[in-house]
């Protein structure tokens, strides 16, 4: 398999709430892959104002998500990521238990090259769960739009690639958008290991009486082993690091790939 087409299938990673990705690049028209992962947070600290940390009624949150891409033509590759949310809360608090964000959209190819490719997507989410854990209340349907733009190198011997992705999103029932920028380390030290390290942020400048000001920086590394050519296991973990207004995630996640 090409480096440049094998990059589409490494890149993918574990449903993240608020949307998966597979990076700037497309799957080959006729093939797709199927990532299933669970993720577990739990907490008692939540930034406020000031960036600063402060205790909160914990909660615990567990997600369970299915990321499903598939290469329609050579410029369109299709996304979908249905969603289950449980969260517990001590009362007075809610607890949640039911369908969380999901996602349907697709990605269209700009410009591709050996080292280089530059694509656009537009995704369309349901309600749910905001990404600032369970302390803001649930957020209404969304649009995410998105540049993206990604190259793969050597270091040393071994095959590596970093992948960018900047954009906005728009979310219904007059609730503030947020900024999003996302971006991706991966590198292949040995044959069947993969070893991701990504950042996710989110900056939201508009404010509202439910949802303030607000900006989170997570995250996340993680380590892919390949089974057999079809599938791959990943594990690994995430914590917010920085944030204001926003909850602090801290939780293992995993995941099974399987690609067709």
């Amino acid at each position: 398999m090409p480096f440049a087409r094998a990059l589409a299938v490494w890149l993918l990673v574990i449903l993240a709430a608020g949307g998966a990705s597979a990076g700037a690049w497309l799957m080959p028209p006729g093939e797709g892959q199927i990532i299933a992962g669970a993720a577990f947070s739990g907490s008692s600290r939540a930034f406020d104002s000031h960036g600063h940390l402060i205790p909160v009624p914990s909660y615990d949150k567990f997600e369970l998500g299915a990321y499903i891409e598939y290469g329609v033509i050579d410029w369109l590759t299709l996304v979908a990521s249905p969603a289950y949310d449980r969260i517990r809360q001590p009362a007075p608090a809610l607890s949640y238990n039911g369908a969380g964000e999901s996602a349907i959209g697709g990605r269209i190819g700009l410009y591709q090259s050996d080292g280089l490719v530059a694509s656009l997507q537009a995704v369309l989410l349901t309600p749910g769960a905001s990404f600032n854990s369970a302390i803001e209340p649930r957020r209404a349907g969304s649009i995410d739009l998105r540049g993206m733009i990604g190259s793969n190198f050597t270091i040393g011997s071994a095959p590596a690639f970093v992948s960018a992705e900047g954009g906005y999103r728009f979310f219904a029932q007059s609730q503030p958008g947020e900024w999003r920028l996302d971006l991706t380390f991966g590198v292949r030290p040995i044959e069947k290991v993969l070893v991701l390290l990504q950042n996710f942020g989110a900056l939201q400048t508009g404010a509202s009486a439910a949802f303030p000001r607000s900006l989170w920086d997570k995250l996340q590394t993680s380590l892919v082993y390949d089974f057999t050519p079809s599938i791959s296991g990943q594990i690994g973990a995430f914590f917010t690091v920085a944030g204001v207004n926003t909850g602090r995630e801290l939780g293992p996640l995993a995941a099974l790939w399987y690609r067709f």
